[in-house]
């Protein structure tokens, strides 16, 4: 009883001469009166605050990119510069901003984080100075209070993306193939990084069987395994042949090309 009190008083119902409790009493007033009138006119209870903690984006120094995304968002640069001239909490939140500008679907990076709730992610291809998967994860990361890392791979060298996030504590950058890097970590041949990620990034040479093999390397390191590019034809095909051969695992498509494998293992 004392917990159907309380779960009572968690059931909030307001109707314009009415503040009541109850799932009960809810769906008594809902069938004797109806859905409550509604007053369309904004109420304005005094102004929010805004601090701007965010320096200038640099758009021609360390986004020297984005100019060429006109094809994602027609006057990308004109809308780069408007961010300039608003309020962000931080560097990282007004590079969120830019980043979901650039490339739409990146958000979706986020929607995986929200399930995964991840600490430590290994990110597998920045797409050169692109890096808006980089810098979302960063933005993630960078409102996480406990312990967090991010650790990026790439076969080629990082220039402005580098010069970019270089500040923030909790990304590293290793330079190789996505492969060579995973069996790098695996076998502790940089000890300062650990075997086992929360979340594994897929975002590299988009080829089938290097594809296929990544997969199955990141299943040995992670219960997560977030794909970018999915409906390409060869990731596609080795998005498909790992489900079929790992059932353990299912997947959820997030946008139309972001695709979250997630292990779950069958009750014995």
């Amino acid at each position: 009883m004392m917990m159907d009190n309380i779960c009572s008083r968690k059931y909030h119902i307001i109707y314009p001469d009415i503040h009541a409790y109850g799932w009960p009493t809810g769906w008594q007033i809902f069938e004797s009166r109806s859905t409550p009138p509604i007053d369309l006119e904004p109420e304005k209870i005094g102004d929010f605050q805004q601090v701007n903690k965010s320096a200038p984006l640099n758009i021609n120094e360390v986004w020297p990119d984005t100019k060429d995304y006109d094809q994602n968002s027609p006057g990308i640069m004109e809308k780069a510069h408007d961010l300039d001239k608003r309020c962000f909490h931080s560097d990282i939140d007004k590079a969120f901003w830019l980043n979901v500008l650039r490339v739409p679907i990146c958000a979706s990076y986020l929607a995986a984080c929200a399930k995964v709730m991840p600490h430590t992610i290994l990110e597998l291809g920045t797409g050169g100075d692109s890096a808006h998967s980089t810098g979302m994860f960063i933005y993630w990361l960078s409102n996480i209070e406990n312990d967090s890392l991010l650790v990026s791979a790439d076969r080629h060298p990082l220039s402005h993306v580098w010069l970019r996030y270089r500040n923030y504590d909790f990304w590293n950058f290793i330079q190789g193939d996505s492969l060579t890097v995973m069996k790098a970590l695996n076998r502790r041949d940089i000890p300062e990084y650990p075997t086992t990620f929360d979340m594994i990034f897929i975002d590299s040479s988009h080829t089938y069987p290097h594809t296929l093999r990544e997969l199955e390397q990141a299943s040995y390191m992670t219960m997560a395994i977030l794909c970018d590019d999915s409906t390409h034809p060869e990731v596609k095909q080795s998005i498909d042949e790992f489900l079929v051969n790992n059932p353990n695992w299912l997947r959820i498509d997030l946008a139309h090309c972001v695709t979250l494998l997630e292990r779950h293992d069958y009750v014995s």
